[in-house]
């Protein structure tokens, strides 16, 4: 499948502005029985895939107050969350729908979009794609994330899974209306400014 084409406004994005006044400790202390979860689940399917791997990938869903840090240790995988600036040898960035999108094996094309505007690498890229390597060979995927939740969300979010699809959907679509409009100006602006270049070098042009 091709990359996701890249729109500044989505649900994720709001939905990271929204958690922004919420203190990081709070969000930190919520994810971290998550996370021990999930390390746990997936431990053992990782083996030695990371054997001689060191280093901390902090992933950054855009517009989010947090990351998501990764953080390798003689070959064993650590997870935890941390401020989004914090530091970090290497740093992935993108719309949290890309990122969702990325643990699906039926999701986005994972080659095209490590490679694509929809997903930015500061620093160690060779880090981040041995990591990435590594989940995928242990078959990491939204079920082992859905099993790391509390026993309580598990049903609600397998019943709702189909009616906050169709509601992201529509709130992408209105989004996507609201950025467009919103741009139409600049657009036709600069589209102006470009016939009025072309103009210019015309004329510059038949002068000489």
């Amino acid at each position: 499948m091709p990359a996701a084409s890249v729109r500044a406004l989505t649900p994720g994005l709001l939905a990271g502005l929204a958690l922004r006044p919420l203190p990081p400790s709070l969000l930190r202390r919520l994810s971290r029985p998550v996370l021990a979860r999930l390390r746990a689940r997936l431990a053992p399917r990782l083996g030695d895939r990371l054997e001689g791997l060191s280093g901390r990938v902090a992933v950054v869903p855009a517009g989010h107050p947090v990351a998501v840090v990764a953080t390798i240790a003689d070959g064993t995988l650590f997870l935890d969350v941390d401020d989004a600036e914090a530091p970090a040898d290497a740093i992935v960035r993108a719309p949290l729908e890309v990122l969702a999108a990325l643990t699906d094996s039926a999701g986005l094309d994972g080659d095209a979009t490590f490679f694509s505007r929809a997903l930015t690498i500061e620093g160690d890229t060779g880090l981040v794609m041995a990591l990435r390597y590594a989940l995928e060979d242990a078959d990491a995927g939204p079920a082992d994330l859905m099993a790391a939740l509390p026993a309580p969300a598990r049903p609600v979010l397998a019943r709702g899974g189909g009616l906050a699809r169709r509601l992201h959907a529509r709130a992408s679509r209105d989004l996507a209306l609201v950025q467009d409009a919103a741009l139409a100006p600049l657009r036709a602006d600069l589209a102006r400014q470009e016939a009025r270049l072309a103009r210019v070098e015309a004329a510059a042009k038949r002068r000489r």
